[in-house]
């Protein structure tokens, strides 16, 4: 299928598609106007143009002449000046199938940029020459994917709470305690293994009845290092809760081998309701030795002079990274019910460009983690196409829809980017990419000006989300009024002037 754009050049008709149109059409349109081009527009379902075009022979005729001086002119053909070689010379030498190709290629380059306008349509990439239905008289029939369509739904109507929660002492005193661990000392002890002991283990784990050709290994041989009777509230318990208890009062050097059965509910996907048998071979046993959290420890923690300032920095981190997080939720559920009450229409070509675009960038997540797509794969199990099917497809549909949710709504509510705070929020764009390991690989893709660009416009999306969330933050909790409403209230004070 030939790619087309709205512009001449555009490449070899040779590669084309045949078949019929992917999708019913939901609207036909028959135009011919004088020294117009004759043609139909179907409206598809899939938010596509199907544009069949028909071409008076004559028309066709003269591009086949244009087309044998163009070969006559590319090629050298004996006793003739390149371009000036008679139609049926060249005719008799490339053929006739070689004139026609050639002459449908110049014929559509010309006609998709003239149909594209007189068809009033809005492409929103480049179109495609689906089908050549006939050449004597031609007959083309063009794909056009549509510029996207939003109908918003009532979104001034949605209310939803902004309440994130705060943080208190506990909150506080959990880091300070894991900042304690971090700092303190571990010393060899030759007591059996008791609560607050930092030890190293050896794990074997297998099925106990796996079921046919289904691997029984687990864990072989696997390091894992703990400390007793500490607990993440963000992580399940690894392997699984309760396990200390099975080695609890073990001396260096001892093993012990114990059964466990999974529950049915265990976020262990392969795991779930099957017993497995872990070996643990005990590798060392050593004593943490903590400080005393106060003010010297707080000095030897960072730049602090007093543990109320590192309590204090600890709290704006938390803060930060907690408003972060509510604010990421917040939106998404805010915008997702914008989506459901909204219309959004957009070709699949548009959504498959989105696509490509996230799995780009999990590709270049994974490469941090000197990963690549094929070895995540294989470690997780997984296959290509239902991962893209089941994971890949649905984040980037998520992404586009909340995209141009929130570009009709910019456009809606018609907010604008102060040139002051444009300026501020580039400076720190920039910084943050400075800082990146991948700011030296820009450096060699980009002149100094493609870079300033590339960041401005980074600058400028971050900017207009955070201008668009706010207003729709404003909405959803009751707090915007339009100009117009404010213009409309009357102040106090010239209430009470027109009074006296």
């Amino acid at each position: 299928m030939l790619e087309l754009a709205d512009r001449h050049d555009l490449g070899s008709c040779a590669a084309r598609r045949e078949g019929s149109s992917p999708s019913f059409p939901i609207a036909t349109f028959l135009f011919k106007k004088e020294n117009a081009l004759k043609f139909t527009k179907d409206l598809l379902e899939n938010h596509q143009a199907k544009i069949t075009v028909e071409i008076e022979s004559v028309q066709f005729d003269q591009y086949k002449q244009r087309a044998a001086r163009k070969i006559s002119n590319d090629s050298k053909i004996a006793g003739f000046r390149p371009g000036k070689a008679p139609f049926d010379v060249v005719k008799r030498i490339y053929g006739e199938e070689a004139i026609d190709n050639e002459a449908v290629e110049m014929l559509v380059n010309d006609v998709y940029p003239q149909i594209i306008k007189e068809a009033e349509i809005k492409p929103s990439g480049p179109g495609a020459l689906e089908k050549i239905e006939s050449k004597n008289p031609p007959k083309f029939i063009f794909l056009v994917p549509l510029e996207p369509e939003v109908n918003l739904g009532d979104y001034h109507a949605i209310r939803k709470e902004y309440s994130p929660s705060s943080i208190d002492q506990e909150d506080i005193d959990k880091v300070l305690h894991r900042l304690q661990l971090n700092f303190a000392t571990a010393e060899s002890t030759d007591h059996p293994i008791q609560k607050g002991d930092l030890i190293s283990i050896k794990i074997n784990a297998k099925l106990t009845k796996p079921v046919e050709s289904e691997n029984p290994d687990v864990l072989i041989n696997a390091p894992y290092q703990m400390i007793i009777g500490e607990e993440d509230p963000d992580q399940e318990k690894f392997p699984y809760e309760g396990f200390e208890k099975e080695i609890m009062n073990l001396n260096n050097g001892d093993d012990k081998k114990f059964s466990y059965k999974y529950p049915d509910n265990s976020s262990y996907e392969k795991l779930k309701g099957k017993e497995v048998e872990f070996d643990v071979n005990i590798q060392s046993v050593k004593s943490l030795k903590k400080s005393e959290i106060n003010d010297d420890f707080a000095k030897t923690v960072g730049n602090f002079e007093t543990l109320k300032a590192l309590g204090d920095s600890i709290k704006k981190e938390l803060e930060d990274t907690k408003t972060r997080e509510y604010d990421q939720n917040y939106f998404h559920d805010l915008i997702d019910k914008i989506i459901s009450i909204s219309t959004i229409k957009y070709p699949p070509q548009v959504l498959e460009d989105e696509i490509t675009q996230v799995l780009k960038t999990f590709e270049q997540d994974l490469a941090i983690q000197n990963l690549d797509l094929a070895t995540y794969l294989k470690v997780n199990e997984l296959d290509k196409d239902k991962f893209m099917k089941e994971e890949i497809e649905p984040a980037a549909k998520h992404q586009l829809e909340h995209s141009l949710i929130l570009a009709e709504i910019n456009k809606r509510e018609k907010i604008e980017l102060e040139k002051d705070e444009l300026q501020e929020e580039y400076s720190q764009t920039f910084q943050e990419i400075q800082s990146t390991l991948d700011y030296k690989k820009l450096l060699r893709q980009f002149t100094s000006k493609g870079l300033a660009d590339r960041v401005l416009m980074q600058a400028a999306s971050r900017l207009m989300n955070k201008r668009i969330h706010k207003r729709l933050k404003e909405i959803a909790t009751g707090e915007y009024k339009p100009i117009s409403e404010i213009k409309d209230e009357k102040p106090e004070s010239l209430e009470n002037s027109s009074e006296k």
